[in-house]
């Protein structure tokens, strides 16, 4: 059997190039059909959630990304439910699996808890050295708190190989404290040269009262090794995947950093750093202040590397902050109660570069729904070799969300993204997309949190959509 991806892109495609995880083209495809890949999906929606009982048996709020495997020359999505399953399960979530088509979807394995729960945001990540998938679980139950003993996993199976139940491979299980971490929410970058998987989870580590968060490396047989534990002064809370580009790490905490809190009720509003693994230096490159001229919280976000010019420079998003007044769509919908009514999101650009005269730039500030121009943008930016697409969660035509697209300006550089798509548009639409869409063939496909068969915005199961790319 032979796994590879052809002719598919994400943003880690890029992060990862070293590893040849893809054998792409920069883009220049002219977005024609892959073999294998079955007939076009005639519409919107290929797969909706929603079998029975509640959470559904077939799972339910997919909130990440999907993962899509070559093998023997047809292509195979593979995707997380946060909550949901079978019954018996503890509606901890599911792996699935299903065509480019939206055919053939099929539970591959069940979170019990004990194994892992709550398995969301980002994508699960092929190996190319051991042909494996490798995803997370944040591990705690949504619906009744329980974490099982411990603070999630990460795991890994064989595509094409069945998963016996209760049995999935934890390559290491976490359990807090001082020395280990807890919830990563997030996938892994590879080392090409040490083939350790680098990730971070939001809390553990040695500050704080539960942790402020640990950078860590493993290996694939499970050796675990603490990197840095984060700290409210300098960035905590991170939720996005850690990228490796040229032999450092560069991330983002969702709050903190050098900045002070605006208020009592809510934390400062994150920061973008930098970690060298050989000398163990961590940089805060830039420190969120929110307002119209800032972004504030990016929600499991990571940064997207492209070369400019000659030069690398990261894109990335945050939930809040900017010029926008998001007025129609409310406020920025920040750490549950705590609100934070400050613009409708942002675009960020990072130039790492030493001495940068132009470090942090806004690129785009949502407007909000009132300009159609979509809202709150979590999660990360894919770049196909000639556009980075990325999701909103709100806003656009119907404040349901939408799908975006701009090509990469350089340092300092700004400009106003191209709708390609407004959910809600169709009955049988989803809602609410809270991460980064992959590009197969001639289509674009992601998931949304809610919405389906014909279920009101903000109600639902979720959806599995595809999205022809435009010209």
């Amino acid at each position: 059997m032979t796994l590879t991806l052809r002719n598919v892109r994400t943003a880690s495609a890029f992060v990862l190039s070293a590893t040849l995880l893809y054998g792409c083209d920069n883009g220049n495809d002219n977005h024609k059909s892959d073999p294998g890949l079955g007939a076009t999906p005639p519409t919107t929606t290929i797969y909706a959630f929603g079998g029975t009982g509640s959470p559904a048996s077939d799972g339910a709020e997919p909130k990440g990304s999907l993962t899509p495997v070559t093998t023997n020359g047809t292509t195979v999505l593979y995707g997380r439910t946060a909550v949901g399953g079978p019954g018996g399960t503890n509606g901890c979530g599911i792996i699935f699996s299903l065509s480019p088509s939206g055919s053939n979807y099929q539970i591959l394995y069940s979170f019990g808890g004990s194994d892992g729960c709550d398995p969301r945001h980002d994508a699960m990540i092929l190996n190319p050295n051991d042909g494996k998938i490798y995803g997370t679980t944040q591990g705690v139950n949504q619906g009744t708190g329980n974490n099982y003993n411990n603070w999630g996993q990460v795991f890994s199976f064989t595509p094409g190989v069945a998963i016996p139940a209760g049995m999935i491979n934890a390559v290491h299980t976490f359990q807090g404290g001082n020395s280990d971490g807890a919830q990563q929410h997030s996938s892994f970058s590879i080392d090409p040269s040490s083939l350790v998987l680098y990730g971070q989870t939001a809390a553990g580590g040695s500050h704080g009262s539960s942790g402020d968060g640990l950078l860590y490396s493993l290996s694939t047989a499970g050796a675990f090794n603490p990197l840095y534990s984060f700290d409210k002064s300098t960035g905590s809370d991170p939720h996005g995947r850690i990228v490796l580009s040229n032999g450092t790490l560069y991330g983002i905490a969702r709050q903190g950093g050098t900045l002070p809190a605006p208020n009592s009720s809510l934390p400062a509003y994150g920061a973008v750093y930098s970690f060298n693994p050989a000398s163990s230096l961590f940089t805060v490159l830039h420190t969120f202040a929110g307002g119209p001229a800032d972004g504030a919280f990016s929600d499991h976000g990571y940064l997207t590397p492209v070369s400019v010019a000659g030069k690398t420079v990261f894109f990335g998003m945050t939930q809040c902050g900017g010029s926008g007044t998001d007025t129609d769509s409310g406020s920025c919908q920040a750490y549950g109660t705590k609100t934070y009514s400050g613009g409708a999101g942002v675009i960020f650009q990072i130039d790492p570069t030493p001495g940068s005269s132009t470090p942090f730039t806004v690129v785009y500030s949502f407007q909000g729904q009132g300009t159609k121009d979509g809202a709150a943008p979590y999660g990360s930016l894919m770049y196909d070799g000639t556009y980075l697409y990325g999701t909103t969660s709100a806003g656009g035509n119907y404040n349901q969300g939408t799908v975006f697209r701009f090509a990469p300006v350089g340092a300092g550089g700004t400009t106003t993204p191209t709708i390609v798509y407004h959910f809600g548009t169709q009955a049988t639409d989803g809602s609410k997309p809270i991460d980064n869409v992959i590009e197969v063939g001639s289509m674009l496909y992601g998931m949304t949190v809610f919405g389906g068969n014909g279920a009101a915005a903000g109600t639902g199961n979720g959806t599995i959509f595809a999205i022809p790319i435009p010209n």
